[in-house]
């Protein structure tokens, strides 16, 4: 998965996971929080892992739907400093006018990031409904910690 001594990338795997959790319980605390304090470099590798996760789950369900109400309902647990130029890329990737790619290029990178948590996180929710796709969140961070990648830090 990843080199042990890159506690950079540890964290960035636990954030990515974290803020997909966030939106998928609908915890607008957390994902205001969960990105809190970091900078460029650090954004930017939560934003690989989130693509990395984004794009594995892409593949396992195909072309799955991703229903503008649900993105809706999800965007508007944003950061309001994210909220419009996050919000008009998820628009754009849920009327099918551009790939997730096209939407999100130029954006800074925490608008980058929230639209692609809030991305995934409208995927599990349809293909899986909330409860397992919850399940299948908890169960990849398991993993993580059993592969020893335990979480850096505490969620408050």
């Amino acid at each position: 998965m990843t080199e042990r001594d890159d506690p950079w990338l540890i964290d960035a795997i636990w954030r990515a996971a974290d803020l997909t959790r966030a939106y998928l319980v609908q915890d607008r605390i957390q994902v205001a929080t969960c990105l809190t304090g970091l900078d460029t470099t650090r954004l930017e590798r939560v934003l690989t892992w989130l693509i990395l996760e984004h794009d594995a789950l892409f593949d396992a369900l195909g072309e799955p739907s991703m229903s503008v109400r649900e993105l809706d309902a999800a965007a508007a647990l944003a950061p309001l400093e994210t909220e419009l130029a996050m919000m008009t890329a998820v628009r754009r990737v849920a009327t099918k006018e551009m790939g997730l790619t096209g939407a999100v290029e130029g954006l800074a990178p925490l608008d980058r990031v929230h639209a692609i948590a809030i991305c995934t996180a409208v995927m599990l929710l349809e293909a899986r409904g909330r409860t397992t796709a919850l399940e299948q969140l908890d169960a990849e961070t398991v993993r993580y910690q059993q592969m020893g990648y335990p979480r850096p830090y505490t969620i408050t």
